[in-house]
């Protein structure tokens, strides 16, 4: 057998998602409803409203399904129940904002060189980590489904990953950001409603 192409692949990220989120995210049309949630409580009815702008006319029944998927897989939530006219109303937010972005051709070197400036930082907190948070982490691997393909060592990577990506998240959303102008009829709406409680 004539071998006409090899190289070595190395591993240059590794991703912590959970098998229900990445049902979830398969689907384009729930990652524009995650997108427009993460701006703000919104109904199945506003959504249907929202979503043609953005390439999608669906059913509100329709709607309703894709919704369920995602309240399942964790990433949205209930947020506020309204009455109105007899009925109840449900509107629900997104809690996992998704970044679903592609690097243009050639990025890696400056991704690298990024990674490189935060690696001396990020390995001294992490050694810390594990050095005063040892129970913690045990904990939380002691308490993740096991998965007869992985190594032990596979589960600390994914608590500390887990742990990592927490605390970036935390801190890039306190960072304000600036919306675009205008903005949607029903992000406006959602904005005149009590915001989802904020832990810190």
């Amino acid at each position: 057998m004539t071998v006409l192409f090899r190289r070595e692949v190395p591993v240059r990220d590794i991703v912590a998602v959970e098998a229900r989120q990445a049902h979830a995210l398969q689907a384009p049309i729930r990652l524009v409803m995650l997108d427009l949630l993460c701006a703000g409580p919104m109904s199945v009815d506003e959504l249907a409203l929202e979503l043609p702008a953005h390439g999608f006319r669906k059913a509100t029944n329709t709607l309703r399904h894709h919704l369920d998927i995602l309240v399942k897989s964790g990433l949205v939530e209930l947020a506020l129940l309204e009455q109105t006219r007899g009925a109840v109303l449900k509107y629900f937010a997104g809690s996992t904002r998704p970044l679903h972005y592609r690097f243009a051709d050639g990025a890696d070197p400056d991704l690298q060189a990024l990674a490189d400036r935060l690696y001396p930082s990020m390995e001294q907190a992490l050694q810390e980590l594990r050095r005063t948070e040892p129970a913690r982490v045990k904990r939380l691997v002691d308490g993740l489904p096991k998965c007869a393909r992985c190594a032990g060592p596979h589960y600390t990577q994914f608590v500390l990953l887990s742990a990592v990506h927490r605390a970036a998240a935390n801190y890039l959303r306190h960072q304000p950001t600036r919306r675009t102008a205008g903005g949607s009829r029903a992000h406006a709406k959602a904005s005149q409603r009590p915001s989802r409680a904020d832990p810190h």
